[in-house]
């Protein structure tokens, strides 16, 4: 894996926009990220899915290995590089919704093991349907737990993507819920 690098943007004053932000924890490879991304889309699920490399601002970044951490302005990092993104905020334009049923699953990307839920239509096969997806499928209510320099870690958040392509395996849960936090 290649680490995160810098996106160079000298003499570029800031500019005032009109394009809202979405704070997200990235989690890649060898480290996880916590940064802002400007939200062109109506759901970040979208915003992940229809862009391969995304310019993440005011980012710290600490690496998995030696719990070594750096701030930076602006960081690129690429779609193939992102196993999994934590999700803050309010949800997505209610108009994209449709009827689903939360179906409970776990899954192992990389060193993440996510819980949660996927959103599968009633009489369909919740894993099926996660492999034909789209790369970036979203988990609700959704816990994330992995080793750290300084032992395990376990977050919880309302929404998890995680990378299909980059997904180990994936079955359902045998319980009703995700891991307790």
């Amino acid at each position: 894996q290649e680490p995160p690098r810098a996106v160079d943007t000298p003499g570029q004053p800031a500019e005032a926009s009109s394009v809202p932000t979405v704070e997200l924890t990235v989690f890649a490879g060898d480290s996880v990220a916590f940064g802002r991304l400007a939200l062109t889309a109506d759901r970040v699920t979208d915003l992940m899915n229809d862009h391969v490399e995304f310019e993440f601002v005011d980012t710290y970044v600490q690496s998995l290995d030696d719990a070594h951490g750096v701030v930076l302005q602006t960081v690129g990092i690429a779609r193939t590089e992102i196993f999994a993104v934590a999700v803050t905020g309010p949800r997505g334009n209610p108009g994209r919704r449709s009827r689903t049923r939360p179906v409970p699953v776990d899954l192992r990307v990389g060193r993440y093991d996510v819980s949660g839920h996927i959103h599968a239509v009633p009489g369909a096969n919740a894993i099926a349907g996660f492999r034909r997806r789209r790369m970036m499928v979203p988990l609700t209510e959704a816990t994330i737990e992995f080793d750290a320099p300084d032992g395990r870690r376990t977050s919880r958040f309302g929404t998890i993507l995680v990378n299909r392509d980059l997904t180990d395996w994936i079955a359902l849960a045998t319980r009703s819920s995700p891991r307790p936090a």
